[in-house]
């Protein structure tokens, strides 16, 4: 809340004493959070300009269709023309220009209404917990924006070394033996991103919904065998407690199996790697070897900033089960 923004200020708060004032700090409020998500988007669209001026500064840049995005693993930059760019930027502008406008003449009220509480209270103090207020709670949101500009760059790099490779002019084999790499690359960073979520799932206690749903199918029949008439009620008691201690660690052992498996089949596609890249070092010269290499560890550092962020936010998506141990 707003009076949590204001901190210890008692005087201030004291002073927040009708619903008028009330319904004036509201629409306050969400000027500032309108502004603040305008410049979001007026720097997102700047992100949009820079690829686009960067793609044209890029010489030879072979552009992707989506099928070869897809073959390739890499982001499919579809982009805006340049003059759908600039009319979305006019736009925010004139959202943000005239946002300031309705702001400032909020402040002249603020100013006045202040002026006149007995004391006087600071203006200062409320504008400024307004705007602590709106950034606090935009601020999964600004990691959001700011987590689609790093992908467009490292996307548009992407695109470069791939480009790079096909500027080495290689063969047909030597081209199947890059593609052969970097699938397998990004099939081992697929499972890599399952293996850490079940890790994570495992560390705070959350259950697939779907796992959890068929553990508790399996075991409908218990129910009635328990609600049996002929059981004493401490024994019942007893009995659930033990099905119940059971059946969680049964869920956990199950999950924990998972990831043995995920990391075993890691360990088949570095295998796999090991023989690709051998044929590599034979087949190629240095230049379109470690063009091929660059590409692949771009693909790593790549995924390592897309599953930090998949780690951030799949839990506040995906359902999931909380296994009690009680």
């Amino acid at each position: 809340m707003l009076s949590n923004a204001i901190k210890d200020d008692h005087k201030t708060i004291q002073s927040i004493d009708t619903k008028e004032k009330i319904q004036f700090l509201r629409e306050m409020t969400e000027l500032t959070n309108n502004l603040y998500y305008f410049d979001l988007q007026r720097q997102l669209w700047q992100e949009y300009l820079n690829m686009s001026l960067k793609e044209d500064n890029i010489h030879g840049l072979r552009q992707l269709s989506k099928s070869d995005a897809k073959e390739l693993n890499t982001g499919y930059m579809w982009g805006f023309p340049k003059h759908v760019i600039e009319k979305r930027q006019n736009t925010i502008v004139h959202q943000i220009q005239r946002t300031i406008n309705e702001l400032n003449q909020y402040l002249i009220q603020l100013n006045t209404w202040t002026t006149q509480c007995q004391p006087p209270i600071d203006p200062n103090i409320l504008s400024n917990a307004i705007n602590e207020f709106v950034k606090k709670g935009q601020q999964r949101l600004k990691q959001e924006f700011d987590y689609k500009k790093k992908m467009l760059e490292l996307n548009l790099y992407d695109h470069h070394l791939i480009n790079r490779v096909y500027e080495l002019q290689p063969t047909e084999e030597q081209l199947h033996l890059a593609k052969m790499i970097w699938q397998v690359t990004a099939d081992a960073l697929k499972i890599k991103e399952k293996q850490e979520i079940l890790r994570k799932q495992i560390f705070l206690q959350q259950l697939p919904v779907n796992i959890d749903n068929i553990i508790d199918q399996s075991i409908d029949h218990v129910q009635p065998m328990l609600s049996n008439p002929l059981l004493e009620k401490d024994r019942r008691a007893g009995l659930i407690s033990k099905y119940s201690k059971t059946i969680t660690q049964y869920k956990f052992d199950l999950m924990t199996l998972n990831l043995n498996t995920f990391q075993n089949i890691i360990y088949g596609h570095q295998q796999i790697l090991i023989g690709l890249e051998e044929e590599l070092l034979k087949s190629c010269n240095e230049a379109l070897k470690q063009a091929i290499e660059n590409r692949q560890e771009a693909m790593k550092k790549r995924d390592e900033i897309y599953l930090k962020h998949k780690l951030n936010t799949f839990f506040d998506e995906a359902p999931a089960t909380t296994v009690s141990n009680e």
